[in-house]
């Protein structure tokens, strides 16, 4: 997949609402660059699912949301760092 990562929270919200409102359910991917760890998966059914997963992510991780049904389409992922809650 290749996407590129955003960085604007303005443009990740809009991203993450258009992708839940259009094409839900939502992959969820966490990636730990540079950690030596595997990627946790999640499956969520909407915004609120995905702020409980956001909730306990640390500095560093990359958070990667593609519709399932959609997989194959990269332009349509959604990649970025969360910020610090």
């Amino acid at each position: 997949m290749s996407t590129s990562l955003r960085t604007d929270s303005n443009t990740v919200l809009a991203a993450v609402g258009k992708l839940f409102d259009e094409k839900p359910p939502v992959l969820v991917e966490v990636r730990f660059p540079k950690m030596g760890a595997s990627p946790d998966w999640f499956l969520c059914e909407n915004a609120a699912a995905l702020d409980v997963i956001l909730d306990r992510l640390g500095p560093g991780v990359e958070v990667h949301l593609s519709s399932v049904w959609d997989l194959k389409n990269p332009s349509e992922a959604v990649v970025f760092r969360p910020m610090a809650r």
